[in-house]
């Protein structure tokens, strides 16, 4: 019988990542509302028609910016795709190829760039979404040889209203998932905070202390349990607009297994639904978490 259950637990573990291997698949792959080709690395790159820029943009990313909340025992934190491409073999770094990694040292530093991108919802100029994107090296595994990849692409969307500077909501995604949450519930200081995933770096809006062989591959079983401020990033310290002027974002093809980079996914968050998953603890789960239908919109909200 206890074979059984491990032959069960392995099955469960196979199935999730088989899921999270394609999440830069199930995000799609351009953005609502193209604009001209630009430049820097010549790939097919495109900025989003919705896009705020300048001191707007900037403002607005910084009144909103996050607090990372990391586990006490993190074995890496996210770095700067220009550490990311040092990292990467330059043969594979070209229009339409497939990033290898060469440097597997996993980054320490808890001074590391958030990269954001500010849209405006076509259907009500007061919302915005601000996306905040955080680029890991690499993903180890969750248990035996699960789950790990080279590379790692975890973001968050917090929807403000303008006019009343409030934020309205947050989107937290993880495991090819998501889930909504009212702004105000997930408030720390003012700011929204995030949990995040010590091996898989899913962003969450709670804490995990539940550990035992396989349970850190399920949805929610990623560890994360911080021990206070010295675990916490504020994010404010270090925002970086998202461009297809660097050639990081402009590279078209794939960041290793996880799929595209954040300019080449699916980022009309207004028309996306409030949350993805309803397959329980061993499958996507993000809709058990959410405050709001899962069938309605966010931009909506």
């Amino acid at each position: 019988m206890k074979k059984h259950h491990v032959l069960l637990l392995g099955s469960f573990i196979t199935l999730l990542f088989s899921q999270c291997s394609k999440q830069g698949d199930l995000d799609g792959l351009t953005p609502d509302g193209r604009k001209a080709k630009t430049e820097g690395m010549g790939c097919n790159c495109t900025e989003s028609g919705r896009k705020i820029t300048g001191t707007q943009a900037e403002a607005l990313a910084k009144a909103f910016a996050p607090l990372l909340k990391f586990d006490q025992a993190s074995p890496d934190y996210p770095t700067s795709v220009m550490d990311v491409w040092n990292a990467t073999s330059p043969a594979s770094i070209v229009c339409g190829g497939k990033l290898v990694l060469t440097d597997r040292t996993a980054p320490r530093s808890m001074n590391f760039p958030t990269y954001y991108e500010v849209q405006s919802n076509p259907n009500d100029p007061n919302k915005v979404f601000i996306d905040y994107w955080w680029v890991y090296k690499r993903q180890e595994n969750c248990f035996a040889d699960q789950g790990g990849h080279d590379y790692d692409l975890e973001h968050t969307v917090i929807q403000v209203n303008k006019a009343t500077q409030q934020a309205i909501s947050v989107t937290y995604f993880q495991h090819a998932g998501w889930y909504t949450k009212k702004a105000n519930a997930v408030m720390d200081n003012n700011r929204v905070a995030i949990f995040v995933g010590k091996i898989a770096h899913g962003s969450y809006h709670n804490r995990n202390t539940i550990s035992f062989p396989g349970y850190s591959c399920s949805y929610w079983g990623d560890y994360r349990n911080p021990n206070g401020d010295k675990d916490y990033v504020q994010t404010t310290n270090n925002l970086v607009q998202m461009s297809c002027s660097i050639d990081q974002f402009n590279f078209d093809g794939n960041w290793g297994d996880p799929g595209k980079g954040p300019l080449f996914r699916d980022r009309a968050y207004w028309n996306y639904k409030t949350c993805r998953g309803t397959d329980g603890l061993f499958g996507q789960d993000g809709c058990s978490a959410s405050d709001y239908d899962q069938n309605a919109l966010i931009g909506n909200l």
